[in-house]
């Protein structure tokens, strides 16, 4: 990952609020370092909180173009190309990018009071949100940075996404639904995004808004080990559902819903005890079966992996 390596190291400047609230009680919380390569220096990343909302972010969190030297090529940690039947191999090994999008999809229709049929999917990855927005009627602009998710998005719905970063993406017309998912955590500045979100959509337009959810709890048991939220330096912010929700409000946003998902992959406990055939095989059903009720009992206390957050322009 020379691209990493070649910026690494520059970091932009320190943090004094909250980039949720605007809240000026903050303080640190935890430190993580993060390796790019064997051949490269670990680096060191402090880990901030908010004491009014509970956000965290990076402080000092990496500068701009040392995230674009990464995004250029990957927005979901990869490293070299990936075919669309790796992808869709993976997506039947374990339904979750899909399933994800079609849920989101159908909700951000529902919400969207717009009457505005153009929907637009900001970091489209592999392509099924903008699948799925389609597929409910939506004419669509799809903006990722990404070559190596591109690719496969070309080849899934037949056409390219724009090659930008939001922050530089200028827009010719406005949207009835914009779909943001696993971005806003990636945002070095989410408040400036979100205020952006909301001059893009129409009066009565939807924000769909998928992201990790820092009070989960595999950080509560893992602490910086956790990548799913604590993934540096890819993840600059880490949001809470009520940090989540102020950072929409303050930007003329209704939030009409909120949801927890909690989607564990089925190999998870056989790939870590290291088991092989009919001993996986019972694993993997174990913890398929057993999962539902422990989501269920997570997200009734908020610790969720992930938080999904619709809302309305007013």
């Amino acid at each position: 990952m020379t691209y990493a390596l070649t910026l690494s190291g520059i970091y932009g400047d320190v943090l004094h609020e909250c980039v949720s609230c605007g809240g000026e009680k903050i303080s640190y919380w935890r430190q993580k370092n993060y390796q790019y390569t064997q051949s490269a220096n670990h680096k060191e990343f402090h880990i901030y909180r908010c004491a009014s909302c509970g956000t965290g972010f990076l402080n000092r969190p990496p500068h701009t173009q040392w995230l674009q030297a990464i995004y250029q090529y990957s927005g979901q940690a990869l490293t070299q190309a990936i075919t669309l039947e790796e992808v869709l191999a993976r997506e039947a090994e374990f339904p979750n990018c899909k399933v994800d999008a079609d849920r989101m999809g159908h909700q951000a229709d529902q919400f969207n009071r717009s009457g505005y049929a153009r929907a637009l999917d900001i970091g489209s990855g592999f392509g099924f949100y903008t699948q799925a927005l389609r597929k409910f009627g939506y004419q669509t602009v799809s903006i990722n940075p990404g070559k190596y998710e591109n690719e496969v998005f070309r080849r899934l719905n037949g056409d390219e996404p724009l090659a930008v970063m939001f922050e530089n993406y200028k827009p010719a017309e406005q949207f009835g639904v914009v779909m943001m998912s696993q971005v806003l955590e990636h945002l070095l500045e989410p408040c400036h995004a979100i205020s952006k979100v909301s001059g893009l959509l129409t009066p009565g337009g939807v924000l769909a808004c998928a992201v990790p959810n820092y009070n989960s709890f595999l950080v509560k048991l893992m602490g910086t080990r956790d990548n799913a939220c604590l993934w540096v330096p890819e993840h600059v912010n880490y949001f809470t559902e009520k940090g989540l929700k102020v950072l929409v409000e303050r930007n003329g946003f209704l939030v009409v819903k909120v949801e927890q998902v909690t989607r564990i992959p089925f190999n998870a406990l056989s790939k870590r005890l290291r088991l092989k055939g009919r001993s996986a095989a019972i694993a993997d059903g174990l913890v398929k079966v057993l999962q539902i009720p422990f989501a269920g009992l997570m997200q009734f206390f908020g610790m969720g992996i992930y938080i999904n957050l619709y809302a309305v322009k007013r």
